[in-house]
């Protein structure tokens, strides 16, 4: 793998991450993945056996609890603002969406795309619904949490402060994950290849999901906090992969 190639995970985006090294984008995936109580471990593992079992062909009363897998810090409003009439709204933006991935959506389908990602309520916005309409539809629907906003140039509260311009910034960063997929495909397929050395899973998730885990570990290591230094990804010893053990256990 050549030492030269970058990738760009905010074209266009004044004030976004930029370009970085394709290997450092290798080892902050790797990390994410072997990290026992990473998102990879409670969200995406878990999310793909329970698509496979069928939870992800309704909204129910509970669903809004998988965000929470994600760190999605629901409240206890949160939860009573489900209610079926947002529920009812929510399943009609969903079917409604384009059935292509993110990456060939033509501009009037990403439109409708924001509509489902501006859903919610207030307290319940972008960061915590798309955490859960991202396992409805994880070839074409984003995480766009405080992390992904600050990625794009925006402040963390980008996608949940305001409305309107909030609506134009879920919608300009949707753009400019399309042009990502659809323009960056080479590099996306290198950095796949690359992990799946060390991750022999990482071929059962979409494109996005991976861009996904790709910007926010590079956000994140963009920041320092107690106990996740700058670079605590990139710089994070690699544990050995652990696959499986997300089998629902029947009762006898």
């Amino acid at each position: 793998m050549s030492t030269h190639v970058q990738m760009d995970l905010s074209p266009g985006m004044s004030g976004g991450i930029g370009v970085a090294p394709i290997q450092d984008l290798v080892a902050r995936v790797v990390s994410y993945c072997t990290h026992p109580r990473s998102g990879w471990h409670t969200y995406d593992m878990p999310g793909l056996v329970a698509r496979r079992d069928g939870h992800f062909k309704q909204i129910a009363p509970w669903s809004l609890l998988w965000a929470t897998s994600l760190s999605g810090r629901l409240s206890a409003s949160d939860v009573a603002g489900f209610t079926h009439e947002f529920r009812t709204e929510l399943v009609q933006r969903l079917t409604s969406l384009s059935a292509k991935n993110l990456a060939d959506m033509n501009d009037a389908e990403v439109k409708g795309l924001t509509l489902l990602c501006r859903s919610g309520y207030s307290g319940l916005w972008a960061p915590k619904v798309t955490k859960m309409l991202a396992l409805y539809r994880p070839d074409a629907v984003p995480v766009l949490d405080g992390h992904v906003a600050m990625a794009m140039g925006f402040r963390r509260d980008g996608f949940r402060s305001g409305k309107e311009p909030r609506w134009r910034r879920i919608e300009q960063t949707l753009l400019t994950l399309r042009c990502i997929l659809s323009q960056q495909q080479g590099e996306l397929t290198q950095i796949r290849d690359q992990v799946a050395h060390a991750v022999s899973d990482i071929g059962k998730v979409t494109d996005l999901r991976l861009l996904d885990i790709i910007i926010w570990t590079s956000q994140d290591d963009r920041m320092s906090r107690p106990g996740s230094p700058t670079d605590f990804w990139l710089n994070s010893q690699h544990r050995d992969y652990q696959p499986g053990g997300f089998d629902p256990l029947p009762l006898q």
